[in-house]
């Protein structure tokens, strides 16, 4: 009875590591790719993104996208294309004010606030760094995109 119980504690965690491998290797040879052409600057819809089976592992070093998450919403830098592999620089955040759109500027310094409309003269991220256009006075200036959609400006 000792033995066996001393085969089994043996053998038990080496067939659950052959398994643990087993699943390692298959979703490694599970990469995200698109279904059609998706060009610079559109956003990837869920419905055009499919997982795709590599009939071969990858070289080391290689960097491809491989879940569905880190895919849908992002926005195309470069065109991409179906059934290819998909390399993390071929995607950007999307923008969270766009050039042309308009905008709202906030200077806020102790209790005073004050607010303008603009537009954007760029396009920027969250925290990045904006010049917006004045629309009364015409005058370009320079803030911080803020997570509300509204540009904050600092005092000089």
């Amino acid at each position: 009875m000792k033995r066996l119980l001393r085969i089994v504690g043996i053998l038990l965690p080496a067939v659950c590591l052959s398994f643990g491998a087993a699943a390692a290797t298959e979703n490694s040879n599970v990469v995200v790719t698109v279904n059609r052409v998706i060009y610079p600057g559109q956003v990837i819809p869920a419905d055009a993104v499919v997982e795709t089976r590599l009939r071969r592992p990858l070289a080391s070093g290689v960097e491809v996208v491989r879940d569905v998450e880190s895919l849908v919403g992002m926005v195309a830098a470069k065109t991409i294309l179906p059934k290819r592999l998909i390399a993390p620089s071929a995607l950007r955040d999307a923008y969270a004010i766009e050039a042309g759109q308009p905008a709202t500027v906030y200077f806020r310094q102790g209790g005073l606030t004050i607010a303008m409309d603009g537009i954007a003269l760029q396009s920027a991220n969250i925290g990045k760094p904006i010049r917006v256009r004045n629309i009364q006075s015409g005058r370009t200036i320079a803030g911080i995109v803020m997570p509300d959609g509204t540009v904050s400006v600092e005092a000089r």
